[in-house]
């Protein structure tokens, strides 16, 4: 929940009194106001999402990066004025998603960059700022499209710049115009973009901006926020939108953060543009610029973007996976970490949604599926003498997801990977704690397969119709009853990322006998030791066949690490002893228990088949 300022403020203006100045004090209080007339509009402006793609994200993306700058200047209040503007311009490339939200923090650097060190903005000031801003607004887009957000940023400026010139200094006057002029600018959108104009609607990056006016004008004119744009809900909570989506060529809606010294946007933009993608955007300053863009193979424009600079920030949304899962049935949204391995066609079918791990080979980081496939982190365990670090998704990334699916009218299950093992639920957690009841997150007190069949045992509920107290009594009952097993092919992943002693793994060597492991209480403990070096299929089958009953049905995954032979013949094996099999899928396994287990291990995961499920 935002913390916004107390409702009247000491700086109401009667309709006739002019202002002659803006000081950071009446910036961040107007800017408050613009913030909450945006966020009352998040769900229209949503709606009217279908350009550049149709993928209804604008105004959940316009309002929480608006809420990113809105924090920033809360705790800058009493900054000199370029100050402020500065930290507000470097917000508002932290926080930008999306098209708009990058173009956005163009204006605002542009803006920044033009004020002198002046401790108000006079009327000729904000002029030239926005001037300034809006020009740099064009320079943020591969290809400048009129009729989109840039064109109501210019022809709002220049209608400042016309009024002065007219001899105004009235800063109220100005922006009356100004607004006046940004309206009629949005609704001749559609005529400037025939996408727009065919589905009846103007640009929603405009729409956005218009709205952010509307709410600082009206406070200028009243000096008093309106109260009920401030509950939550209104905020918070929006209806499902129904738009059909066309997400065009490119799959991948992907954003990082460059940092380095004198960094160039052109040199940049120039790079992208070479690569097989669209929607590119590229906003910030010498030291700091913001990627956006549209493109199937993400890793490739990390690549790209790393020949400029440290890459931070990293992120990709799927989505056109994101649409189809829009449309799941049920009312209860599955998420889960990619510490849990799940097979691709079993997300998909079920509608789970994935936050991804974060890799760290030396300084450079993989996304988890996203700009690592598991394949790939095998070959590089073996070629690499370096081990690998894995990080816990950032709370940003569970925000983004419970955002998404909230703002869908789903409530959501949040089914995460054991505390115990890692900081990735507490994540997870955290990011829930603002929507209130709506995101319930689960500790599978599992990994790996474990973990994963219990998210899918959630989501097949959800899709059944079980409420979310109903998908979390299941998820309870159910978590007693997993287990999960698994055999590393060598011990020195294990010995190298600092689980396993060297002494240990060399006693095994000398004796030739294997580690079985399993989940217990939260973490990864010895089950037993079997004959013989490297991952037996047979061994781990006879592990979990024991203790498996004859009567119950069971659920198994099998996830492997780059050992697609050895899961086969353990699904084999445990086939031809224990019929009574609900399912049993095989996938690569991930990173969270891969990088230990390294190349060639393998993991199985099991439960009975819930009765509620029958």
């Amino acid at each position: 929940m935002i913390d916004f300022p107390p409702v009247h403020y000491d700086w109401a203006l009667p309709l006739t009194k002019a202002i002659s100045y803006i000081d950071s004090t009446r910036l961040v209080r107007g800017l408050t106001a613009g913030i909450q007339r945006l966020f009352q509009q998040r769900d229209y402006i949503d709606r009217i999402n279908v350009f550049p793609v149709p993928d209804g994200d604008t105004g959940t993306n316009m309002a929480f990066s608006f809420k990113v700058i809105h924090e920033a200047v809360q705790k800058a209040q009493g900054l000199p004025l370029k100050q402020l503007m500065a930290r507000l311009a470097d917000a508002s490339l932290d926080g930008s998603r999306g098209n708009s939200g990058a173009i956005m923090a163009q204006y605002f650097h542009g803006f920044s960059e033009s004020l002198d060190d002046s401790k108000v903005l006079t009327a000729t000031a904000l002029v030239k700022a926005s001037n300034a801003g809006a020009k740099a607004s064009w320079t943020a887009m591969s290809e400048p499209v009129a009729g989109t957000l840039p064109t109501v940023l210019e022809d709002f400026s220049l209608a400042l710049e016309r009024k002065h010139d007219e001899g105004v200094d009235d800063i109220r006057e100005l922006l009356e115009y100004g607004l006046s002029c940004a309206r009629e600018s949005l609704a001749n959108t559609p005529e400037l973009l025939p996408v727009l104009k065919k589905a009846g609607v103007v640009d929603a990056g405009g729409q956005g901006f218009v709205d952010l006016l509307e709410g600082i004008w009206s406070f200028i004119e009243s000096g008093v926020v309106n109260e009920t744009l401030v509950d939550e809900t209104d905020i918070f909570l929006t209806s499902s939108t129904t738009m059909e989506m066309d997400t065009g060529e490119h799959r991948f809606c992907t954003e990082c953060v460059i940092e380095g010294d004198a960094l160039d946007r052109a040199a940049i933009m120039a790079r992208l543009e070479q690569l097989d993608c669209s929607s590119v955007v590229v906003a910030g300053g010498q030291k700091r610029v913001r990627v956006h863009l549209h493109i199937n193979n993400p890793g490739e424009a990390y690549l790209a973007c790393e020949e400029f600079g440290e890459l931070h920030q990293q992120k990709a949304d799927d989505m056109e996976r994101q649409h189809g899962l829009m449309n799941q049935a049920g009312r209860i949204a599955i998420v889960t970490d990619s510490g849990a391995d799940i097979p691709l066609e079993e997300q998909e079918r079920l509608a789970i949604h994935m936050v991804s791990a974060r890799l760290n080979f030396g300084a450079k980081e993989y996304i988890d599926h996203v700009s690592l496939q598991p394949s790939e982190l095998y070959r590089m365990l073996e070629e690499c003498d370096e081990s690998p670090k894995t990080s816990q998704p950032p709370v940003g990334d569970f925000s983004r997801q419970y955002d998404l699916l909230t703002a869908h009218g789903y409530e959501v299950m949040s089914v995460g990977l054991s505390a115990a093992l890692s900081g990735t639920t507490q994540a997870a957690r955290t990011a829930a704690e603002r929507f209130e009841g709506r995101v319930r997150v689960f500790d599978t007190e599992s990994g790996s397969c474990g973990e994963g069949v219990l998210a899918v045992i959630a989501a097949e509920a959800a899709q059944h119709g079980m409420s979310l107290d109903e998908v979390e009594a299941l998820l309870e009952e159910c978590r007693p009853l997993t287990r999960v097993f698994a055999i590393p092919q060598d011990l020195s992943y294990l010995a190298r990322g600092g689980r396993l002693q060297v002494w240990v793994k060399k006693l095994t060597n000398f004796l030739r006998i294997s580690p079985i492991l399993t989940a217990k209480k939260g973490r990864f403990s010895l089950a037993g030791l079997t004959p013989g070096i490297g991952a037996s299929p047979v061994a781990l089958g006879k592990a979990a066949v024991r203790r498996m009953r004859k009567e119950t049905t069971y659920r198994i995954l099998i996830a492997h690490g780059a050992n697609h032979e050895g899961a086969l013949i353990l699904r084999r094996y445990i086939l031809g002893r224990h019929t009574r099999v609900h399912s049993c899928h095989i996938t690569e396994a991930g990173p969270a228990l891969g990088v230990h287990l390294g190349p060639g291990g393998l993991v199985l995961g099991f439960l009975p088949q819930p009765a509620q499920l029958n």
